[in-house]
């Protein structure tokens, strides 16, 4: 046997419920199925309740099960009232599961029967392609993955999910922003096993374009700024690659060059968060934590809201001259979040030349020493005839950077409005050494941490 059918085996033991496991999830599908339709029955409305997600496509992974449950209401319901109704319902058909909320494009519940989690989902009930949410689609994607897979296609779909669960390229959230359980059985349909999925992979171009169907290239203009081209089988107008990042495709592509060329097990499996690579890291003393208290909120908003303030702050550094090699944002999902930065150099030099124009431009060279002369320590000529001048730096260190920052008017700073006040109240800034304590008190964001001073597990021997 091939070392590669060897690795397929091993993992298939990984991915593959038992029927045990099949017939408990089975159990508390019907049991929430039932919850669900014995309260949309009672709404004036008459909702029509349908299972989704992977659970009803057969491609859940081994202890991983989840259901959706979907609340059709009639499509003239106003946005408003489909929330509301949808809500209500979801809410007392969890009630004995400790129901919350979550989000996405509109707000849906999520409850725990056992351990297994249910999504309860209002949308619309309407004829395919008439869409009037993003919800609507997912009780389509269910029928159309029921038709085209079978046992085989299922056993490939579960085996790719768990490879890009394992290098860290699964899920469409914007905490991951990879590839969704549905990507993953489009793909299997497309080229139809894990093996060839990954081959064609490895030889992906920029702007890449996948559909089932025969479609020409033409129809790339309508997504002129997608980096892939997923198209949905049951919405042609919809790219699926839309929600995935440049970084988690690269890394697609390249760990699957790197399993075809030396097939492992390891690919199939998280690596190891111990605190002691942090420990044990070179670059430790050159890590910078901002770690800050928020109120709750969305966990889809709250993502949101890290990742654009740490594209300001990122270019808030660069412009203070600090130069930042790789950058972060983690999060418990409920009180705590923090900024990680792994920097080339703590703190700036007490001085900073500045470089003017040659002198034999007249207007230049008189506007920089107009601007410089009061500021400057000293301003000269040099050997090639420009202008320059040395000024102190008023921004030190990284401690004054995030001081300044931070109290800046608002607005100001880039920071999400959202989170500058309760960042203000409640930021502390972790440096070095000082990162081991805090990293082994939250295990969040210890795993972050890991990830930036860590070479990509797919590039490990």
């Amino acid at each position: 046997m091939s070392e590669l059918n060897k690795v397929i085996e091993e993992v298939l033991k990984l991915v593959e419920p038992s029927k045990e496991e099949i017939d408990h999830v089975k159990a508390l599908a019907s049991i929430a199925f039932d919850k669900v339709s014995k309260v949309a029955f009672d709404n004036k409305f008459k909702p029509k309740v349908v299972l989704g997600g992977s659970y009803a496509k057969g491609t859940w992974l081994k202890g991983e099960a989840d259901i959706d449950i979907f609340v059709k209401f009639p499509r003239e319901l106003e946005r408003e009232e489909l929330e509301k109704q949808g809500l209500d319902i979801a809410l007392e058909a969890m009630k004995d599961y400790n129901p919350f909320l979550r989000y996405s494009e509109h707000p849906y519940v999520e409850a725990c029967i056992d351990d297994v989690k249910i999504n309860v989902v209002p949308c619309y009930d309407v004829k395919k392609g008439d869409w009037k949410s993003a919800a609507d689609r997912s009780p389509y994607h269910t029928e159309f993955m029921i038709k085209a897979l079978n046992d085989d296609l299922r056993r490939e779909v579960r085996i790719l999910k768990k490879f890009m669960k394992g290098i860290g390229v699964y899920g469409a959230e914007i905490a991951i922003q990879g590839f969704s359980g549905y990507v993953c059985e489009v793909l299997i349909i497309k080229y139809g096993s894990f093996l060839s999925t990954l081959k064609s992979a490895s030889k992906w171009m920029e702007r890449e374009l996948i559909s089932i169907y025969d479609v020409g290239e033409e129809i790339k203009k309508i997504f002129p700024q997608a980096g892939i081209i997923i198209l949905d089988p049951v919405d042609h107008k919809r790219n699926l690659g839309t929600a995935i990042s440049q970084k988690k495709l690269a890394e697609f592509i390249l760990a699957s060059r790197l399993f075809l060329e030396k097939p492992s097990i390891k690919y199939f499996i998280k690596e190891d968060d111990s605190l002691k690579k942090i420990e044990k890291s070179d670059l430790l003393n050159n890590i910078v934590i901002l770690k800050f208290k928020h109120s709750k909120r969305s966990v889809d908003i709250l993502w949101g809201q890290l990742k654009r303030s740490l594209n300001h702050i990122l270019k808030q550094l660069a412009i203070n001259n600090f130069k930042v090699i790789r950058a972060s944002c983690a999060t418990d999902e409920v009180e705590n979040s923090a900024f990680i930065f792994l920097m080339e150099r703590i703190d700036q030099a007490s001085i900073d030349i500045k470089i003017g124009p040659k002198v034999f431009r007249y207007d230049d060279s008189k506007k920089f020493i107009d601007k410089n002369i009061k500021s400057s320590k000293i301003i000269w000529i040099g050997d090639d005839t420009r202008l320059y001048s040395i000024i102190e730096r008023k921004v030190k260190n990284v401690n004054d950077f995030f001081y300044n920052l931070i109290h800046t008017p608002k607005g100001g700073s880039g920071i999400a409005p959202g989170l500058i006040d309760d960042l203000a109240k409640t930021y502390e800034i972790y440096i070095g050494e000082e990162n081991i304590k805090i990293a082994s008190l939250m295990p969040w964001l210890s795993k972050e941490i890991i990830k930036i001073i860590s070479t990509n597990k797919i590039l490990n021997e």
